[in-house]
């Protein structure tokens, strides 16, 4: 438990500093294009890439197999009904968007990797990862579009460094070669950017958020509860229901649990903003969620504990 407060303190953190870099005139609203601009055409490909290089464990294949189904699974239908039914609603159409991205991805990176690592060691990590590459494929095709606006033509995959590289790195995970030590630590070492840039410039979008506003969003409060509440309470009655007619491991069923619970991604925030779609409503949307994880991480814990 302990592990998602120290996480947690991380975030805070980070956010903070490009808080008060924003409020000390350090960054300014063209410093923050300029930093989202460099994490989606140098850092995220690095860290995408990188994510493909665990080790990969043949005693392991069925819970990686479990893990890469489900998450395929679990976007493909969560985006289709969230694009579905909010455009039922009177809701705008950026909004619609940053709500349906929002409530679909996951921040399985900065906060899945080092939670279940924590929790289950490296095979924990290593399925973490399993589903975070499905998220790469998914978020950077699907959830781009989305927030982009643009029709899906498959040309794209290949103009998007971060598509490109999220095939890469789902073909790099799956065949046996693995990239020397050296290689793998030069790619880390600028993937590792990833989170204190994305965090920071996050933080200095909200220190143009009205405080009272961030707290008073009705539909950031249905964003985070269909991500942090009603998402992961249908993952767990399938998981109870599954478990009846066949044999998952416990961990295997808490990766898909605690991955499927997580706050919502800061890359929404990142790419609401590269294409000015509704940036202040997902800026103002993943912090209620971060704040939200501080009880709902605990609780989804908890209940996992005692029934896995």
């Amino acid at each position: 438990m302990s592990q998602i407060y120290i996480v947690f303190f991380k975030i805070f953190v980070c956010i903070a500093l490009g808080f008060v870099l924003n409020k000390t005139r350090v960054i300014d609203r063209r410093t923050e294009k300029t930093l989202s601009d460099i994490l989606l055409k140098a850092v995220f490909p690095f860290t995408i890439i990188s994510s493909s290089q665990y080790v990969y464990s043949v005693a392991a294949v069925k819970g990686i197999i479990a893990v890469a189904v489900f998450a395929a699974v679990y976007y493909a239908l969560s985006l289709f009904l969230m694009c579905k039914g909010l455009r039922l609603t009177k809701i705008g159409d950026d909004e619609q968007r940053i709500m349906s991205t929002s409530a679909v991805f996951a921040n399985t990176g900065f906060i899945g990797f080092p939670l279940m690592q924590a929790l289950f060691g490296e095979y924990g990590l290593l399925l973490a990862a399993v589903f975070n590459l499905l998220y790469n494929v998914f978020f950077y095709t699907a959830g781009v579009i989305i927030l982009s606006k643009k029709p899906f033509r498959p040309i794209d995959l290949c103009r998007s460094a971060v598509s490109l590289s999220s095939i890469i790195a789902l073909i790099l995970f799956v065949i046996p070669w693995r990239m020397p030590v050296f290689i793998q630590d030069t790619i880390s070492l600028v993937g590792n950017m990833t989170v204190p840039l994305s965090l920071i410039v996050i933080g200095s979008m909200l220190s143009s958020i009205n405080p009272k506003k961030l707290f008073t969003d009705s539909k950031s409060y249905v964003t985070v509860v269909i991500r942090m509440v009603i998402i992961p309470a249908v993952v767990f009655i399938f998981l109870i229901l599954v478990s009846r007619h066949f044999e998952i491991l416990p961990v295997t069923k808490y990766t898909m649990l605690l991955m499927s619970a997580l706050p919502c991604g800061s890359m929404n925030v990142i790419y609401a903003e590269q294409y000015d779609t509704a940036p202040q409503f997902a800026t103002r949307t993943v912090a209620l969620s971060m704040i939200f994880m501080l009880f709902t991480m605990l609780f989804w814990s908890w209940l996992a504990s005692l029934l896995f």
